[in-house]
């Protein structure tokens, strides 16, 4: 088995000693001594519960709990010239509902069991990443080649704290991402370059990602779709402190073998056929203001090109403001923004308008899961505190609109599989309304120690017209717990 090859190659290459070089002269200084191995080992069990928006008589079963357990096991040597790293995960699910689907599927339980062979217990180990850094290849050029990690809006630091904890939750992976959430995850094979100055960076990329997210056959990669882009990031500066930008461009080609064709037209399609550009540019103020900290988020992405035998053309923005009273008790954070991801406006005509995010980690956006940024508007505000220093508590109440009646309500975080029928959006249709609901959505994070940490989610919405014209219920629940424990040497 494959798998099984180059878990082998690993664990040969981590035991094998240091190549003897020449014996050193009794003279000099002493000889460097070789690169460390650091060595990770991180686990993450999760247990989820959902009670879906109520099927109509003849639909799936909407209730059921399952548990998912991911274990990493990484290897990474760095060395003047160059860093290696090498990682192999398992993944197991238990308890995985095997009638959860109709209209569609029930929540993330029913996409892995139909992703997973149709099993209610499922296994996997597979290689995650193996990949080499080489380090200033020209002045300031440093090249990746491999199975790798990839979130777009993360490329440069902005040596910011507060920058950095808006750019997280808010810009990171909003069009390419590493479906961080889903157990199984999804890595990209390519190269990624980048040339740094200080207070700038560069970042060219290009990748075909594994499929991963719901698919348990995780290690394939989709050598029929290629996402390549190209990023300039400004960090704040002495005349600039408290402002980070970033401009991108990013190309999505899409060919595979798949059948679903997620729009309006009511088509399916013999394979993908999707070329999309997107262009566009982030700004992430933090700046001191009366006693605490003002942030400011501005994010725009414009589209062009071909989708299916539709001309594609869409639009996305995000404006978002925040402030945390840094010296109150709690140093209660909160936020507010607006969001709007364009949809189609007529089905009959050659233009397709609903806007792509290509492959994000979709969770960062939607934590309910249950829609896609796409022809959506998204009213939200937010309020983060900090009991304690290991306590974070969260809450979210988020307004949901389609932004055309005449597109669909989209989910997903795209592509996960290379051939067969799903996509990686999938779509149910308006009933004729933009009303789409509303969530109410509370989390809690407590770290243990630096190794052991604890974390939980509740989210309830409450579906307008466009879930009940294809739900007899609507309301929603997704609860989980997750327990991450990890060790490094």
């Amino acid at each position: 088995m494959r798998t099984t090859t180059i878990l082998g190659v690993l664990v040969a290459g981590l035991a094998a000693p240091p190549a003897a070089g020449q014996t050193p002269a009794a003279s000099g200084p002493p000889p460097t001594a070789p690169p460390a191995w650091i060595f990770t080992v991180s686990n993450v069990t999760r247990i989820e519960t959902w009670r879906f928006f109520g099927p109509p008589a003849g639909g799936g079963d909407p209730d059921y709990t399952f548990l998912g357990n991911r274990v990493l096991v990484q290897a990474r040597r760095t060395a003047p010239r160059f860093d290696v790293t090498l990682a192999a995960q398992h993944v197991g699910l238990l308890g995985l509902p095997d009638e959860a689907t109709g209209p569609g599927a029930l929540g993330t339980g029913a996409l892995y069991y139909a992703q997973g062979g149709q099993h209610t217990t499922v296994g996997r180990l597979y290689p995650r990443y193996a990949h080499i850094r080489l380090k200033n290849v020209a002045p300031r050029l440093d090249v990746q080649v491999g199975r790798q990690a990839y979130t777009s809006g993360a490329e440069a630091p902005s040596g910011v704290p507060k920058i950095e904890v808006v750019k997280r939750q808010r810009v990171d992976a909003r069009l390419v991402g590493e479906f961080e959430w889903s157990i199984y995850q999804r890595g990209f094979d390519g190269v990624r370059v980048e040339w740094s100055r200080p207070e700038v960076r560069l970042t060219g990329a290009a990748f075909m990602p594994t499929q991963g997210g719901f698919a348990r056959e995780s290690e394939a990669s989709m050598t029929d779709l290629v996402v390549a882009g190209v990023t300039l990031d400004v960090a704040p500066s002495p005349a600039r402190p408290n402002t980070a930008l970033q401009a991108f461009a990013w190309h999505y080609g899409d060919a595979r073998r798949v059948t679903g064709r997620p729009d309006n037209t009511g088509r399916v399609a013999g394979r993908a056929d999707v070329s999309v550009t997107t262009v566009g540019g982030s700004i992430i103020g933090a700046y001191p203001a009366a006693g605490g900290q003002l942030d400011v988020l501005g994010w725009v992405a414009a589209q062009t090109g071909g989708w299916y035998d539709h001309d594609h053309g869409a639009v996305a923005v995000a404006a978002e403001a925040g402030y945390q009273w840094t010296g109150k008790p709690w140093a209660p954070w909160l936020r507010s923004g607006f969001n709007h991801a364009s949809g189609d406006d007529d089905a009959g005509d050659s233009r397709h308008g609903t806007f792509f995010p290509m492959l994000p980690t979709m969770r960062r956006f939607s934590q309910t899961t249950v829609n896609a940024t796409m022809n959506l508007d998204d009213l939200f505000v937010s309020a983060i505190l900090r009991p304690r220093r290991a306590l974070t508590l969260r809450v979210d109440w988020r307004r949901l609109w389609l932004a055309s009646a005449a597109d669909r309500w989209y989910a997903g975080s795209g592509a996960t599989l290379s051939t067969g029928g799903n996509f990686g959006y999938v779509s149910r249709p308006s009933n004729g309304s933009t009303d789409f609901g509303s969530s109410l959505e509370m989390s809690a994070a407590y770290t243990i120690n630096s190794s052991w940490s604890v974390n939980g989610f509740a989210g309830r919405m409450w579906g307008g017209p466009v879930v009940t014209g294809a739900f007899a219920g609507d309301r929603l629940w997704f609860v989980y717990v997750e327990n991450g424990i990890t060790w490094s040497r």
